[in-house]
């Protein structure tokens, strides 16, 4: 007869995955931050330009195109200033916000996935309300020259939004979750102006997945067209968007068999993320603030984000961040949480 492994040994094997886990992810996280970084140093549009700008440009015309920053608003100049740069091999340019959060409290943690016996059954509440919050998010052009319009372009973007509970000791400080967002969309000023703004719009197709397994996996896959209008500082943008069905999953009904891997992970997403997403975003001297907000008209349910960011020192920014509502992580789709933030910024909305 074959014995099963105790439960300590168990409980061991998932410790020293976690830690493994954990070691990669942050080698790869340092990485992507130090070419963020990178870029960020330079403080003036003459500098980033030299950092990236094509060969073929010539002093002058790089300075010509830093005046021509000096009056236009904040997205207009960051739009200007991605384009000097980002065709350059040693630049990842900023898709959304790039954060660290060392503190975050969660006022109510979903502990359900974690006491669940395929993971955690030793402890009644194996999370902690503290933990730390990040995210990474950069983009790529895909042509280097127009497609239709002037300063359009078609886009790779990919962003990485992860939950780490590194204060939790007894739980060998795991990420507990984490998001993997890539999506390729095109992008093209409209030629619209309004009251002394200017409209852009964006198309897209989009996969989030939390690149798990089983019982916790969580993923869904959208198509998206965007409206966005900038004057002055500032900035409002209108995301709806449309879910791509999946198959229905089809389980035995046996609690002791696995679910099959085929199949919606989650059927009800749409119940408690709705079908859009509205950003506000004003940014006065040395402060941005941004906000989100979302909501299912038929539920109820939906989420609101706020941020404000500050200077510190050199290039490094102050950011502070409150979440209620459902949503903030694939995981936690359909369980309503409370998060107030604080920690580091390298690239906001309107400022890289």
């Amino acid at each position: 007869m074959t014995s099963k492994p105790s439960p300590t040994i168990r409980y061991c094997n998932r410790t020293t995955l976690f830690k493994h886990s954990r070691q990669m992810l942050l080698s790869a996280l340092g990485i992507v931050l130090l070419q963020l970084a990178a870029y960020t140093q330079a403080s003036t549009c003459l500098e980033r330009a030299l950092i990236g700008a094509d060969d073929q440009l010539t002093v002058g015309e790089i300075k010509k195109q830093c005046e021509e920053l000096k009056t236009t608003g904040p997205a207009s100049e960051r739009l200007e200033r991605e384009k000097l740069v980002q065709q350059s091999a040693f630049v990842i340019t900023p898709h959304r916000q790039n954060y660290m959060l060392l503190g975050t409290y969660n006022d109510r943690p979903n502990q359900a996935p974690w006491t669940a016996p395929e993971a955690f059954p030793e402890f009644e509440k194996p999370l902690q309300h503290q933990e730390a919050k990040l995210q990474i998010s950069f983009k790529v052009p895909l042509l280097k020259e127009r497609l239709l319009v002037e300063n359009d372009n078609i886009y790779f973007g990919f962003t990485l939004k992860s939950f780490w509970q590194m204060y939790n000791k007894k739980l060998s400080a795991p990420f507990r979750e984490t998001n993997y967002r890539p999506e390729i969309f095109y992008r093209a000023p409209l030629g619209i102006r309004f009251m002394d703004g200017e409209f852009v719009g964006r198309v897209g197709f989009e996969h989030e997945s939390n690149g798990r397994s089983q019982f916790f996996s969580r993923s869904w896959n959208r198509i998206y067209a965007g409206l966005g209008y900038h004057r002055d500082n500032w900035v409002l943008y209108l995301q709806p968007w449309y879910r791509l069905p999946e198959s229905q999953k089809v389980d035995d009904g046996d609690p002791d068999t696995l679910p099959p891997a085929k199949g919606d992970d989650n059927p009800n997403i749409d119940d408690y993320m709705g079908y859009y997403e509205f950003y506000a975003i004003y940014k006065n001297n040395d402060i941005e603030v941004s906000s989100m907000f979302r909501q299912h008209f038929s539920t109820g349910k939906g989420a609101y984000e706020a941020g404000i960011s500050f200077p510190l020192f050199n290039r490094i920014r102050g950011y502070v961040q409150y979440f209620n509502g459902y949503g903030e992580s694939l995981i936690d789709y359909d369980h309503s949480v409370q998060r107030i933030g604080i920690g580091v910024l390298l690239t906001d909305y309107l400022r890289i």
